[in-house]
Order: C-alpha cells, then sequence, then structure tokens
C-alpha cells in the first residue's frame, strides 16, 4: 500500500531558523515512523532564508500533492501556517494536528 504523504506545516518566519528546522525534521522523523511520506517545506529547493512570498508559492505547490497536512503546534502564530492550512481545507486535504491523537 503507498503511503500517504503528509506536508508539515508551522512557523518559520521570525523564528530561529535552526532551531525550526530542527523541529520540522524530528516532525518528519516521527511521521515517517507512523507510515507516512512526510513532505517538509525546508526541502522546497529554495535558500534559506528566502523570500517568504517565492516559498509560499513553492510550498502551496508541495502541499497540493499531499494527502493530508500537519500542524505544528504553534502554528496559529503563522501567516504561512494559517494560508496552508486554509487551501488544505478549501482542498480537501486531511487535516492533523501535532499532539492530537
Amino acid at each position: 500500500m503507498e503511503k500517504k504523504k503528509i506536508y508539515i506545516s508551522g512557523a518559520i518566519a521570525h523564528h530561529d531558523l535552526e532551531e525550526r528546522m530542527r523541529v520540522f525534521g524530528a516532525a518528519a522523523r516521527y511521521l515517517s515512523l507512523k507510515g507516512f511520506e512526510p513532505v517538509n517545506p525546508f526541502d522546497n529547493g529554495l535558500p534559506q532564508p528566502g523570500d517568504w512570498r517565492a516559498h509560499m508559492r513553492v510550498d502551496i505547490g508541495m502541499l497540493l500533492g499531499c494527502d493530508c497536512i500537519y500542524m505544528l503546534q504553534g502554528w496559529e502564530l503563522s501567516k504561512g501556517a494559517k494560508l496552508e492550512l486554509d487551501v488544505a481545507s478549501s482542498c480537501g486535504i486531511e487535516v492533523l494536528f501535532e499532539g492530537m491523537g
């Protein structure tokens, strides 16, 4: 059976980039152990840090290719994560929240 692709979403801008990379990497490892194929926006091929709009355009494209979105704790504080959640919900992509089940 094919693994479900799951996009990791959370706050990045205005945070320590190295810390965020560690958090997203840990989430990817966790989701992989749970049987998902994680899609990490830090692997979008663009330079870090970079232009927010350029990142969002690529990241939303990555999200649209996924079956699920995984919202990291603190996502509510991120303009980009809120946008990704709205896109996922509007497009019928299953939403999972860190710490919920």
